[in-house]
C-alpha cells in the first residue's frame, strides 16, 4: 500500500531533521551522507517537488562518486534516480542518456544478470517507449524480465509489473 501524502510529508520532515543534524557532525561534504540524501530526493521527487528531487540527486550523486568513484554501483542508483525524475519532467533526451549512464555502470560492475541492471533496463525501456523507440523498449524489458524472473521469480510483484509494461507494447 502506498504511502497517504501526509506520510510521506512527514518521512521527508523527518529525513530532513537527521541529515541536519548528521551534517551539523560529520560536515556538508561526508559521503556518509550521500545515500540519505538520495533517500531525500527520492520523497521529494514523490511529493512531485522535481527541482529539489534533481539538486538533492545530484548533490547525492557527487557525494557517492567522490568517494566511490564514478563506475560505483551506488552512483548508477543515484543516477537511475534521477533519470526518472527527469523521465517526470518530459525530458527524455537527459533521461535517455542518464538511465544509459546508469546500466552501463551496472553492468559492468554488477553483470548483466543482476537486479539493478534489469531496474536500469526496466526504466530505461520507459524512456525509450515515450520516445518513439518501441523495438529498443522491448529488447530492454525482455532483458529486464529474465532477469527478474531468475532473480524474484515469475509471481514477485516487480517482475509482474515489467511483464505487463512488456506486455503494454504489444
Amino acid at each position: 500500500m502506498a504511502a497517504s501524502l501526509a506520510e510521506l510529508r512527514a518521512q521527508r520532515l523527518e529525513l530532513e531533521s537527521a541529515i541536519e543534524a548528521r551534517q551539523r557532525e560529520l560536515g556538508p561534504e561526508h559521503p556518509d551522507l550521500a545515500t540519505d540524501l538520495r533517500d531525500l530526493g527520492r520523497l521529494a521527487h514523490e511529493l512531485n517537488d522535481h527541482m529539489d528531487a534533481m539538486a538533492l540527486l545530484r548533490r547525492a550523486t557527487a557525494l557517492h562518486t567522490a568517494a566511490h568513484g564514478p563506475e560505483h554501483p551506488d552512483v548508477a542508483t543515484d543516477l537511475n534516480h534521477l533519470g526518472l525524475v527527469f523521465h517526470d519532467l518530459g525530458e527524455l533526451a537527459e533521461a535517455h542518456l542518464v538511465l544509459e549512464r546508469a546500466l552501463a555502470i551496472d553492468e559492468k560492475v554488477l553483470g548483466p544478470d543482476h537486479r539493478n541492471v534489469a531496474r536500469d533496463a526496466n526504466n530505461l525501456a520507459g524512456v525509450l517507449r515515450d520516445q518513439g523507440d518501441l523495438y529498443s523498449a522491448r529488447a530492454a524489458l525482455q532483458w529486464s524480465l529474465r532477469v527478474y524472473n531468475a532473480e524474484l521469480g515469475a509471481e514477485h510483484s516487480t517482475t509482474r509489473s515489467v511483464a505487463r509494461n512488456l506486455a503494454l507494447l504489444g
